[in-house]
């Protein structure tokens, strides 16, 4: 009897242990990993609406760190084109079932992504609409 026991105990010692290693913690994916064109920025108080030609404005996001590196080419100051040349932390928050981009601390609204695009969207304050494509 006291062998059963012993070997219940073992056991059940063998199944409650778990594999956790937080010095390697699982890597949530977006879909955002490598470059991306910001192709088209809209909306604002104005009401701006500008096209940008591929190479002028790139994003390239690395998912496992959370950086992004974005090179920006444009010298048109009037023109709304998000940020300056620099390497930004970045973050994915889910707000009330939709996930939006925090870039550098900054909020830039509902994030969505399909395929070949996504889109930066803080139009219901008032913002920009930020359109990527690959």
């Amino acid at each position: 009897m006291k062998r059963l026991a012993y070997i219940l105990l073992s056991f059940s010692i063998l199944l409650g242990c778990s594999n956790d290693d937080d010095s390697n913690p699982e890597v949530v994916l977006s879909g955002l990993s490598g470059k991306w064109n910001l192709v088209n920025v809209n909306g604002g108080f104005v009401g701006v609406n500008h096209d940008f030609e591929n190479g002028i404005i790139v994003w390239d996001f690395n998912e496992t760190n959370n950086k992004v590196v974005i090179t920006n080419s444009n010298t048109d100051d009037t023109i709304e084109d998000s940020f300056p040349t620099g390497t930004y932390n970045y973050s994915i928050l889910e707000v009330q079932g939709n996930q939006e981009l925090v870039v550098d601390n900054r909020n830039l609204g509902n994030f969505e992504i399909s395929g070949s695009q996504f889109i930066v969207d803080e139009n219901f304050r008032d913002g920009f609409r930020f359109t990527f494509s690959r």
